[in-house]
C-alpha cells in the first residue's frame, strides 16, 4: 500500500545536509522503524516532489540512490516499492555510512528470508556502498535534460566502451563497443536474443542440468528445447549432434557449468565450435560468474577462441555487482549486429540511464577491477568455511563437488533421501537453496545446490548445516 510522505518525511531545508540526502536517509529510517514494509508502494518523484516542496530532480536523485542499492525496486509503469525483505538493524544510519543488511541468520527458526545459503548471489555485507553512494550522488547531481530523455536502446556508450576495455583484459574477448548490447540482466539478454535470431519452430541445445530460470524462459517463449547431457568434461557435444545435428543455438556455461560446477574441456570447446561452423549456427556462452576461480588463472572465453565468429558472449552485473541492478550485456558477433539495433528499437526501449552511469564510473575509476579482486578472494575464504562446516555435520552424508570456482557449491546426496522433500522442509526455515533435481530430465541427479558467498564465519555456516541436517529423513 502506497504510504502517505507526511507521516514519513521531515525536511529541515535550514541543515547542512543537502536535501535528497535527507529523503534518503529517511526513508531508511522509516523501514527501520516499521513504517515502511517489503512491498509497500512509494509516491511518485513528482507526487513525492510537489508533497515536499522541492526540485523533482532532488528526489530523483535520492530514489535512484536507493534503487542502486537495492533498497526500492522499480516495477516500470507500476511505480517504485520497498524491497527489504530483511529489515534495517541498528541506530538510525546516517547517509554516509553503510547500510547493514541483517546478518546471515544464527539461531534463528523463523521465516524470516536468508541469504545463508542461496546461490547465486554476491557478498552483500562485503559491496562498497560508500563508494557507489558517492559515484551515485555526483551523478545525480550533474545530470542534464538530454539524460532525461529516451535513451540509446543498444545502451549507453560510455558503458558499453568500459566493458569492452574490461572484457579484453579479464576474459579475452576482443570486440568493439558496437558489439555490446545493454539488456535488463541475463533473462533479458535471452529474450531479446530469441527475438532477434528467430527461433521459432528450431531447436536449441541446452546443459542438461541446466540453468532452471533459463529453461522455464524459454518454455515460456514457445522453445524446441533439446537437453543435451553433460559429464565431467561439460556438455557433451557428440550427444547434441545426435539428438538435433540441426539446431539452430547451443547455450553452455563453459566456465563453471551451472549447476554441476565443471569447464568445459578444451577439447569440447574445440568440437562445439566447430559444429557451430559447419552447422551455421550459434553458441550463447553464458559467463554468469565466470571472474570467480578460485585455483589457476582464469579460463578463457569461449568467445575469445571462436574462429567462427559464431558465439554470443552473455555477462551480468548480478554476480559481479547486486542482482537489483538488473543489468546485462551481450557481445554479439559482427554479422548479428545489424540485425540486432533493428530489433532494438522496437523491443529495448533502453535500460534506465542512471544504473549504466553508475556502472560505468564503478568501472572506469578502477573500482570495479578492486572489487572482483577482494571478492575473489573473500569468497575462496568462504567456500573453505561453509565445506568444513558441511563436513562437520554431515561427515559421509553428502559429498560436495571440488570444482574451485563459482558461487556455489553442490552437495550430492549420499543415501536414499530425496533433494525435492530436504529443500521444502529446509526453505520453510527461510532458506533458499535448490534442489538439483529440479534442473535436470535425468532423474539419476540428486543433490543440494548450496551458495557460500554470505556466510561470513564458521558458527553461522554450522548453524545453517544442522539445521539443513534436520531436514534429511
Amino acid at each position: 500500500m502506497e504510504q502517505s510522505s507526511n507521516t514519513l518525511i521531515r525536511l529541515n531545508k535550514s541543515d547542512a545536509e543537502p536535501i535528497h540526502l535527507q529523503i534518503y536517509t529517511r526513508f531508511k529510517e522509516a523501514i527501520e522503524g516499521g513504517l515502511l514494509n517489503n512491498g509497500d508502494r512509494v509516491p511518485s518523484t513528482r507526487v513525492l516532489a510537489s508533497e515536499l516542496d522541492v526540485a523533482r530532480g532532488t528526489v530523483e536523485s535520492a530514489y535512484s540512490m536507493l534503487l542502486g542499492e537495492g533498497i526500492l525496486i522499480s516495477r516500470g509503469q507500476a511505480g517504485s516499492y520497498i524491497n527489504a525483505p530483511f529489515k534495517l538493524v541498528g541506530n538510525p544510519i546516517p547517509a554516509a555510512s553503510k547500510i547493514p543488511i541483517k546478518s546471515p541468520i544464527a539461531g534463528q527458526n523463523s521465516a524470516s528470508p536468508s541469504y545463508v545459503f542461496l546461490p547465486g548471489s554476491p557478498a552483500y555485507d562485503a559491496f562498497p556502498r560508500k563508494i557507489w553512494s558517492r559515484l551515485a550522488s555526483r551523478r545525480m547531481r550533474s545530470l542534464s535534460a538530454s539524460d532525461f530523455s529516451y535513451r540509446d536502446p543498444l545502451g549507453y556508450l560510455p558503458l558499453r566502451q568500459s566493458i569492452a576495455g574490461y572484457l579484453r583484459l579479464s576474459r579475452g574477448v576482443v570486440c568493439e563497443p558496437g558489439q555490446i548490447f545493454i539488456t535488463m540482466g541475463y533473462q533479458g539478454a535471452l529474450d531479446f536474443l530469441v527475438r532477434c535470431l528467430s527461433l521459432g519452430g528450431r531447436d536449441v541445445w541446452m546443459e542438461d542440468p541446466g540453468y532452471i530460470l533459463a529453461k522455464k524462459l524459454l518454455d515460456e517463449l514457445g522453445i524446441n528445447l533439446v537437453r543435451v547431457p553433460v559429464d565431467h568434461e561439460g556438455l557433451i557435444v557428440s550427444e547434441g549432434i545426435r539428438l538435433s545435428p540441426e539446431a539452430k543455438l547451443a547455450i553452455v556455461t563453459p566456465s563453471h557449468h551451472s549447476p554441476l560446477g565443471m569447464a568445459l574441456s578444451w577439447s569440447r570447446r574445440m568440437q562445439l565450435l566447430d559444429w557451430t561452423g559447419k552447422a551455421g549456427a550459434w553458441v550463447i556462452e553464458d559467463d554468469y560468474d565466470g571472474e570467480f576461480r578460485y585455483s589457476g588463472y582464469p579460463l578463457p572465453s569461449l568467445k575469445s577462441l571462436d574462429q567462427y565468429d559464431r558465439v554470443i558472449y552473455a555477462g551480468t552485473f548480478s554476480k559481479t555487482l547486486f542482482p537489483a541492478l538488473r543489468l546485462g550485456y551481450v557481445v554479439l558477433p559482427q554479422s548479428l549486429v545489424d540485425v540486432c539495433a533493428e530489433k532494438a528499437h522496437l523491443f529495448q526501449s533502453g535500460m534506465p540511464i542512471t544504473s549504466q552511469l553508475i556502472v560505468n564510473d564503478f568501472i572506469a575509476e578502477g573500482h570495479f577491477s578492486r572489487h572482483l579482486k577482494k571478492m575473489r578472494a573473500l569468497y575462496a575464504e568462504r567456500r573453505e568455511i561453509t565445506r568444513k562446516g558441511l563436513t562437520n555435520i554431515f561427515e559421509d552424508k553428502i559429498e560436495i563437488n571440488t570444482h574451485k570456482n563459482g558461487m556455489h557449491v553442490l552437495a550430492k546426496l549420499m543415501g536414499h533421501d530425496s533433494d525435492k522433500a530436504i529443500v521444502t522442509g529446509f526453505n520453510k526455515l527461510g532458506y533458499g537453496i535448490h534442489a538439483l533435481s529440479n534442473w535436470t530430465a535425468d532423474s539419476s541427479h540428486n543433490g543440494l545446490i548450496l551458495g557460500f558467498t554470505n556466510i561470513s564465519n564458521e558458527k553461522t555456516a554450522e548453524h545453517a548445516a544442522r539445521q539443513l541436517r534436520e531436514c534429511f529423513a
